[in-house]
């Protein structure tokens, strides 16, 4: 009876392994599996702050913006002048110079070299710029055309001092004027005026007087005169003519004012 048994499960142990092996047989093989290829972490994309490494720089170069200036000359002789920045395009008898900024003592000197075009206020002339400076004039005597030079005001600056050892007190008011003084059988017409409180300050204290060049004759004399008011009394003012802008004159000034009035220094 035991033996009978033992054959039974034996048949059945083998069935079994039997019949799994014909259903693996009916599948295809699985294929073998593949790595995973690494994605790359996508950077946040941020602004570029000029200046720093690692970022997209702007290497586009600025277009330079040129400001025109029409001159009528010596024998109406016509000029143009391109100011951008430190370089200037000067434009005369179908030639154009491209200059550079030079240092200069008094106005605005621009050269390539070979040519220099010097402006000072609303003048100026072309030459040949030489070591010694005694290059040949191109053209001279030349004159802004006043409908510009209105788009643009002109300025005379400069201090307003004294020369003794006293501190004025906060409520003083100095007053600065530029005036045309050409007529001398005539009080000189005011161009412009600042006021200034002096507050906490002490001389020299700094000024700036803004006018329409449209306004100036080259013909004509300019000067600056100031005074210095405590309580609406007048306690300095200057002694002299300070001319400015025309015949070669400066525009910035340092005036040195003298003492009047009742307390006046002995």
């Amino acid at each position: 009876m035991q033996a009978g048994t033992m054959r039974n499960r034996v048949a059945w142990l083998a069935a079994g392994f039997l019949l799994s092996r014909i259903v693996m047989g009916q599948q295809p093989p699985a294929a073998p599996a593949q790595p995973e290829t690494p994605v790359a972490p996508v950077a946040p994309i941020t602004p570029a702050t000029p200046g720093t490494r690692g970022q997209a720089h702007n290497n586009v170069r600025r277009v330079i913006e040129w400001k025109e200036f029409d001159y009528t000359c010596e024998g109406g002789a016509e000029l143009t002048v391109y100011l951008g920045g430190s370089l200037a395009k000067v434009r005369h008898q179908n030639h154009t110079y491209l200059m550079k900024q030079t240092p200069s003592a008094d106005g605005n000197r621009y050269s390539d070299g070979k040519v220099l075009w010097w402006g000072k206020g609303n003048r100026g002339f072309l030459q040949e710029d030489t070591p010694n400076g005694d290059g040949k004039v191109l053209v001279k005597d030349c004159l802004l055309d006043k409908r510009l030079a209105a788009e643009a005001p002109g300025t005379v600056a400069g201090t307003v001092g004294y020369m003794l050892r006293m501190a004025l007190p906060p409520s003083a008011v100095i007053e600065v004027q530029l005036e045309d003084d050409s007529l001398a059988d005539a009080p000189a017409k005011v161009i412009a005026t600042e006021k200034i409180m002096l507050g906490e300050r002490q001389v020299p204290v700094p000024f700036e007087l803004k006018f329409d060049p449209a306004k100036v004759d080259p013909k004509h004399k300019y000067s600056v005169s100031a005074r210095v008011l405590v309580n609406d009394e007048l306690c300095f003012t200057t002694d002299k003519a300070y001319p400015v802008l025309t015949a070669g004159n400066p525009s910035h000034l340092e005036m040195v004012l003298k003492q009047v009035g009742r307390n006046k220094a002995q």
